[in-house]
């Protein structure tokens, strides 16, 4: 979970964390996880032994965003208020309970589950969090509903091998996560460290949408949240065999 708020952002000095570290490696079992007891991260989730999804009626969608995806895949997603179901191997279903009552959750309980994506190929579900002043994302394993936390709803690579996750705002700092999608579950590496190409500054936030060029290379476009951020400084981070490299 993000706790870099807005001054501390400002004043972070990035490392970057390089390879498959031990520290790495630790950080990865913090991100991935099972539910247990109807909970996950602060998320009312449990997974049971009965198989999901048909149609509820009379259910009414709580996002118009959320109704869209869902429609897409009645098979294996339903929604029923806030209740979010989602299908699993051998006849089992992920459900996700919202919990968006102001007079019953406080700050630390509030959730919100939408369902962003289903990605056949990884077989992976994408489900967007909202928190009460921030958000995150999860990767949700069709297998047996394993959970990956990310910092955002991620962006597909052209294969759809790998994909990068962005958090950058004044409110939460910056989080870039890069996400291996060849294995399950996904292995995510932070990138801490920012670009310094030409005269940008070191308190410059990344700009907040990231675009492949293609599958080693990751331009971010917008503009930046950081006021006084200098427009055309070179924001391309490449990946190759080795770690992530930002390329002036």
């Amino acid at each position: 979970m993000r706790v870099i708020r807005a001054a501390a952002a400002l004043a972070a000095v990035f490392v970057f964390f390089a390879g498959a570290s031990h520290a790495q490696t630790e950080k990865q079992n913090e991100r991935t996880a099972l539910p247990s007891k109807g909970l996950l991260w602060g998320s009312k989730m449990t997974v049971e032994a009965q198989p999901c999804c048909a149609p509820i009626p009379g259910a009414k969608p709580v996002d118009q965003s959320d109704a869209a995806v869902v429609s897409k895949v009645p098979d294996r997603a339903s929604r029923d208020g806030p209740i979010l179901r989602l299908k699993l191997q051998d006849g089992r279903t992920l459900k996700i309970t919202d919990c968006n009552d102001q007079a019953a959750c406080e700050a630390e309980r509030f959730r919100v589950h939408r369902l962003a994506a289903w990605w056949p190929t990884q077989r992976l579900y994408v489900v967007n969090v909202g928190l009460y002043e921030d958000g995150m994302a999860y990767l949700i394993s069709e297998r047996d509903g394993r959970t990956t936390r990310v910092t955002a709803v991620p962006v597909l690579s052209p294969s759809g091998r790998r994909a990068v996750a962005l958090t950058s705002n004044l409110m939460a700092g910056v989080e870039l996560n890069l996400i291996d999608l060849s294995g399950d579950p996904p292995a995510v590496l932070e990138v801490s460290e920012m670009p310094t190409c030409g005269d940008a500054d070191s308190n410059a936030f990344l700009r907040p949408r990231p675009v492949w060029v293609d599958d080693s290379q990751v331009r971010f476009e917008g503009v930046s949240p950081q006021p006084g951020d200098k427009p055309n400084t070179k924001q391309l981070l490449r990946l190759g065999a080795g770690s992530p490299k930002w390329e002036c």
